[in-house]
């Protein structure tokens, strides 16, 4: 079983490059993929990473895919989370058998073999605190998680769905953030899955791509042993 990992990155270069470099360091047998939606700051070539450029828009529009859902309300964060959604919702076609997802702001410490299981529809975190009205509704963690892309499309499953994905429909009254229409779905399904604690594999910057660029350069060295 090939072993692919795809990451999403959007205008973190330098966060994005530690997180395939601690990759590399624990599971040197992975491939990696980078889907660039940077407007800014793109990820530049390294040997051995394939990069699919978004950066022009051709491949995904988004100003036309916001035009679809004319009633959305107004975010932060321009619609983040349903950019990344649909995001991952077209790496399914250059991935038809699976992968790993992972966030551009986590560095590996593990080894990551163990998510790469075709026997699950999907490995890792599913979280949820019914304390916070924006994280009520369970979701399987973005940064880290195996998705079975076969599996799941067999069963009728997407990752991403416009009519629950928050900001882009109106009246709702859950807020579905990035991976909680897919974890949603693949319990209805009733499709196989197995919830691990992925901060035994990761550490987690968070929030990168809303903040400012270079506020993360402590972080990284903080943990500079994970990738150099």
């Amino acid at each position: 079983m090939e072993k692919n990992v795809c990451i999403v990155h959007f205008n973190t270069p330098e966060l994005t490059e530690a997180t395939v470099k601690s990759i590399w360091k624990h599971t040197p047998d992975c491939s990696i993929t980078i889907f660039d939606n940077s407007d800014k700051s793109p990820f530049p070539p390294i040997n051995g990473v394939t990069i699919i450029d978004n950066t022009k828009g051709h491949i995904i529009d988004f100003k036309e895919f916001l035009s679809r859902y004319p009633t959305k309300t107004p975010t932060n964060n321009d619609w983040g989370s349903a950019k990344h959604s649909y995001t991952i919702q077209k790496l399914w076609d250059y991935f038809p058998e699976g992968f790993v997802l992972m966030d551009s702001d986590v560095l590996i410490k593990n080894d990551i073999s163990e998510f790469f299981d075709d026997r699950y529809a999907y490995i890792g975190k599913v979280f949820c605190d019914p304390t916070r009205i924006d994280k009520r509704t369970p979701r399987l963690w973005p940064f880290l998680c195996w998705i079975n892309v076969s599996m799941c499309r067999d069963a009728g499953v997407e990752y991403f769905d416009g009519t629950r994905s928050w900001k882009l429909y109106k009246g709702g009254n859950k807020w579905y953030d990035t991976g909680a229409s897919f974890i949603e779905d693949c319990r209805l399904k009733r499709l196989p899955g197995k919830e691990i604690d992925i901060n035994n594999y990761i550490v987690h910057f968070g929030r990168a791509s809303v903040i400012r660029n270079g506020e993360w350069n402590d972080w990284l060295k903080q943990y500079s042993y994970l990738y150099e």
